[in-house]
């Protein structure tokens, strides 16, 4: 997993392969390649209707241990939703 050290962007789970995931950031698809531990957790959540992922900026690693109070996190989700609630705030109310 890498930390998070530059700007980054959400993508939605498209397609997973055992060592690349598909994602869809705005409107175009992208292939990332992923490591062993990185496709396991992916097939766990990859079960859910919809999956956001969070990207970095050049589109070419995802970045999986951004804590959950990063403010950066809360505005990227918050650009798929109308809601004046906070995103991480309806997640951890199960919405």
């Amino acid at each position: 997993m890498r930390p998070l050290d530059r700007p980054f962007t959400m993508g939605q789970l498209l397609m997973l392969q055992p060592k690349t995931v598909t994602v869809l950031i705005y409107g175009k698809r992208y292939d990332i390649p992923i490591s062993i531990s990185e496709h396991q957790l992916l097939i766990t959540i990859a079960q859910d209707e919809i999956v956001l992922l969070p990207v970095n900026f050049e589109r070419t690693q995802l970045l999986l241990d951004i804590p959950e109070s990063s403010p950066q996190l809360d505005r990227e989700l918050n650009e798929f939703t109308d809601s004046d609630e906070s995103v991480t705030d309806l997640l951890k109310e199960g919405v």
